[in-house]
């Protein structure tokens, strides 16, 4: 009797074996096919190139301006041109019919009241803005990739886990059927265990179907075919991670990408208050250009080239305060900019000291299942020397085989917990990478 059912025993303790390891390397796998994927970095990437854009478009308007141009008019009524100088008296000029040109020109500002510095500096702001967006939604990304993949992984083990627990119970079952048939056990024996069977049949068959909407799910993020099995771990193993005295806070917002985000923000505000207050100061600028056409010099009907060279001076005087209340609404942009950036600074603390306490509280919790389970394979150990002594029910195998079921369960969902903890906290850090 003892050597039937001593698989109890094995299938509670040997699972147990390698709890502790290395991190699951197959989420790292996950977390770069979830960035080649997902729309959100390629919009992300989108709005980097255009910033990259822009800022070459404003580094471009302090070169010169070369312009081409030509126009032609016809004249239904001619234009009485006046007569040569050395034409006799009452001579009449040429009609002008046809009136064109072409034109060149190249212009090269000189002063615009720091307009064009200034930017400049906004575009490389908003650049700045725009790669650690890009890094934003990376971490994003990343994270929802480990919980999916931790969910699929838990699943795994929660599906394998009843499907060894239905297994036990029927060949304790099949026990009980034999010991019914010698008349050693009463039928009453028989339908309980036939009740934890069943019951542990329909665990699975919810098991299965658990298993089979975390894949689905975690290949939607993957941009896979729903249906694709894709390799997963057996079991979750515990990340190994060591209590730290590292001012946690201070490196979070060294790292996080919204505060330089929001750093950014604040940059190119003030120079937008740049820009706006140039745009009513002192303008220069000089340029040259060419003409060819008719009528020419002299106001000749024969078409002829002609130059010219220019100088451009504006010199705003009054304009009934509205350079000041344009500059005051942009201030008001720079000063909100800051208020955020000191409410996300304020969010992003509390996010790294909560989520270090998670995962404090999550380690404590999966060092009591780890304890729970251990007794819990001990129990089924001495239930089943007792019911083999005969000084054990039925039911009291069952309900110790029940209990460590449920140790299992909760000790993987600690170690669930445990791995999500551990990926918030390197996301609150500004830690998520792709090895």
């Amino acid at each position: 009797m003892k050597r039937k059912i001593l698989f109890f025993v094995l299938s509670a303790i040997f699972p147990l074996t390698g709890l502790w390891a290395q991190q699951d390397t197959l989420v790292f796998r996950y977390r770069r096919m979830a960035l080649e994927y997902q729309q959100k970095i390629k919009m992300a990437e989108s709005r980097l190139s255009g910033a990259e854009s822009m800022l070459d478009a404003a580094k471009s308007d302090r070169l010169p301006k070369f312009d081409f141009s030509g126009n032609y008019k016809y004249y239904g009524v001619p234009l009485q041109l006046a007569p040569p100088a050395d034409a006799p008296p009452g001579t009449p000029g040429k009609e002008l019919h046809n009136r064109y040109s072409l034109n060149v020109n190249l212009t090269q500002p000189i002063i615009t009241g720091g307009y064009l510095k200034n930017t400049k500096l906004a575009a490389m702001s908003q650049v700045e803005v725009m790669k650690n967006y890009l890094s934003l939604n990376r971490q994003e990304v990343m994270l929802n990739a480990d919980v999916y993949y931790w969910n699929l992984v838990s699943s795994k083990e929660i599906r394998d886990l009843m499907i060894t627990y239905r297994d036990d119970i029927g060949k304790f079952l099949q026990v009980i059927e034999d010991r019914v048939k010698e008349e050693i056990a009463s039928k009453s024996e028989l339908y309980q265990a036939r009740v934890r069977y069943n019951d542990a049949q329909y665990g699975v068959i919810k098991a299965e179907k658990q298993l089979k909407a975390s894949m689905m799910e975690m290949n939607r993020l993957l941009g896979v075919p729903v249906d694709t099995v894709m390799p997963a771990a057996d079991s979750l193993v515990a990340i190994q991670w060591v209590p730290t005295t590292e001012d946690l806070t201070a490196k979070a917002l060294s790292q996080r990408p919204e505060m330089n985000i929001l750093k950014n923000q604040v940059k190119m505000n003030e120079y937008k208050e740049k820009i706006t207050s140039s745009r009513y100061n002192p303008y220069l600028g000089v340029g040259v250009g060419g003409l060819w056409g008719s009528p020419s010099p002299g106001l000749q009907i024969e078409p002829k080239f002609n130059y010219n060279v220019m100088a451009t001076l504006s010199i705003p005087i009054f304009y009934w305060g509205k350079k000041k209340e344009e500059v005051a609404a942009m201030r008001q942009e720079t000063e909100v900019s800051r208020l955020e950036m000191d409410h996300t600074k304020e969010m992003i603390t509390l996010e790294v000291q909560r989520s270090y306490m998670e995962l404090q509280r999550s380690q404590e919790q999966l060092d009591f299942a780890y304890g729970a389970l251990s007794n819990a394979s001990s129990n089924v150990s001495l239930m089943i020397d007792r019911y083999d002594e005969g000084l054990a029910s039925v039911l009291e195998v069952l309900d110790a085989q029940l209990y460590w079921e449920k140790s299992y369960f909760n000790f993987i969902q600690a170690k669930y917990q445990l791995n999500l903890a551990w990926s918030n906290y390197q996301r609150a850090l500004g830690d998520l990478a792709v090895k």
